[in-house]
């Protein structure tokens, strides 16, 4: 198959999967629907990622991610510590309780 075959081969099966009523035709609406169809994939797997990593953060279990929370992950990723971590800890702690319905 040389690289015009391959291109319109590839072009069929985009029409194909665009054209979801199968009339030969790709609608405005049909577009509209499989990229909004994309948008909300992605965003469901963000906020499965975020959901991944708070419960990382979230050592107790209580839902909320402590200054101290952050302190204990950064401590076990890096052996040590220090006030400056502990205090952006506590700013992202109080971030990610405040904004958790919004994720």
């Amino acid at each position: 198959m040389d690289i015009k075959e391959t291109a319109n081969d590839l072009i069929e099966q985009g029409k194909a999967a665009l054209d979801a009523n199968g009339d030969g035709k790709i609608e405005v609406k049909e577009v509209v629907d499989a990229l909004a169809g994309r948008v909300k994939e992605t965003a469901d797997a963000a906020k499965e990622a975020v959901d991944e990593v708070k419960k990382g953060f979230d050592a107790d279990g209580d839902g909320k991610v402590s200054g101290d929370e952050v302190l204990g992950v950064v401590e076990a990723v890096t052996g040590k510590a220090s006030d400056a971590v502990l205090a952006v800890g506590d700013k992202v702690a109080d971030f990610v309780v405040r904004d958790k319905d919004k994720v």
